[in-house]
């Protein structure tokens, strides 16, 4: 029994080290009843010249057969109900002898990956040993513990797998079995490895998540989700960003007029939609100034017709100030910048609405040859 324990202890740590599958989806595990049918190979061991008090080395290997039907329980856990059966060659002329029986196994999977799915297995089982030509057998109780693995795969549309096993067996004799007086526990490896044939229809797919709504809030064809620019005036031409798309200033004329600038209600910040526009419109002066060398920079700040007017004027002073103040961190000369401040003086647009206002709320950005 010792022996046995050592032996799934080493099995559990073995299938310990292998990388966990914690991830997969259930439809993406094989959780089919199965059919397996297996080629069993058991080694010539020397403890079975014991069952019948031969020389070391009575019987040679045994060679033979395991049906099974496994049916899993969840990811994890699995069992199986299984017959079996060996033949066993003799190095004497005309001896032999063979073994059947059943079993109950657990199966204890690391992963039901179809790929490959390693699993511990504890059997637990009767068998029947039989000496050809003696009329002596012995029925009794064994155990098994090993590791084994399935690996699924599809020919011509038909799903199959292969597996392999290898387990250690203790047959637990009793003491007068095989007409014996103090017959001993035999111990041996069984290695087996054959087909699988899962029963009933493979396990459908998850569709795939139906893509999210677009909610374009601005208007500009650009979703919310990949706005860099999500503030801008409908209407206004963007890039694939959903920021305003730089204007290329036209050869030999270095009177451009940038797209303005707008603010929301009493304050003088940029938007994040607003440095997207003078950033382009410092790359656009910047190669104008390579042109022009005496480039000069208007930079007019307005407001809405909401306040007082000296109230105005000092807010549309700060909103001037700041463009300058981007248009200099971004690599425009603060010596080309004219700054100029109307107040509620030069409206674009109606101050009746909330929408003329906007608009009032502004700076201009223009450029001009000295």
């Amino acid at each position: 029994m010792n022996r046995l324990m050592g032996i799934g202890l080493l099995a559990a740590a073995a299938l310990a080290s292998v990388p966990a599958q914690a991830d997969e989806a259930p439809s993406e595990m094989e959780m089919r009843p199965y059919l397996s049918a297996l080629f069993s190979y058991v080694p010539q061991e020397d403890d079975r010249g014991d069952l019948v008090g031969v020389p070391t080395r009575a019987f040679n290997e045994g060679k033979g057969l395991q049906l099974s039907v496994g049916k899993p329980i969840n990811r994890w856990l699995g069992f199986e109900i299984a017959a079996f059966g060996h033949n066993y060659t003799g190095d004497a002329a005309g001896s032999s002898m063979r073994d059947y029986g059943g079993k109950i196994d657990g199966l204890f999977f690391y992963s039901r990956s179809p790929a490959f799915s390693p699993y511990f297995g504890l059997g637990l089982g009767g068998i029947v040993t039989d000496i050809k030509g003696t009329g002596t057998s012995s029925t009794d109780p064994f155990a098994d513990v090993g590791l084994g693995f399935m690996k699924f795969f599809q020919i011509a549309g038909l799903d199959l797998g292969v597996r392999g096993d290898v387990r250690y067996r203790r047959i637990f004799f009793s003491e007068d079995a095989l007409d014996r007086d103090q017959q001993d526990d035999v111990g041996e490896a069984v290695m087996k490895v054959g087909l699988v044939v899962p029963l009933g229809a493979r396990a459908a797919s998850a569709p795939p998540p139906a893509p999210a709504a677009c909610v374009d809030s601005d208007g500009d064809s650009v979703c919310d989700t990949a706005d860099l620019c999500p503030e801008t005036p409908k209407g206004t031409p963007v890039d694939a960003k959903g920021c305003p798309a730089v204007k290329a200033a036209a050869k030999g004329d270095p009177n451009q007029k940038f797209d303005d600038v707008h603010f929301a209600f009493d304050r003088s910040e940029l938007t994040d939609y607003a440095k997207s526009l003078l950033d382009g419109a410092s790359k656009v002066i910047q190669d104008l100034t390579r042109e022009y060398p005496d480039l000069k920079v208007d930079v007019a700040g307005h407001t809405d017709a909401v306040g007082t007017d000296g109230y105005n004027q000092g807010l549309s002073e700060r909103r001037a100030n700041v463009v300058k103040q981007y248009l200099q961190r971004k690599g425009v000369d603060g010596t080309r910048i004219n700054l100029q401040s109307y107040g509620e003086t030069r409206p674009k647009a109606t101050n009746e609405t909330d929408e003329g206002r906007a608009l009032n709320r502004r700076s201009e950005v223009r450029t001009r040859a000295k």
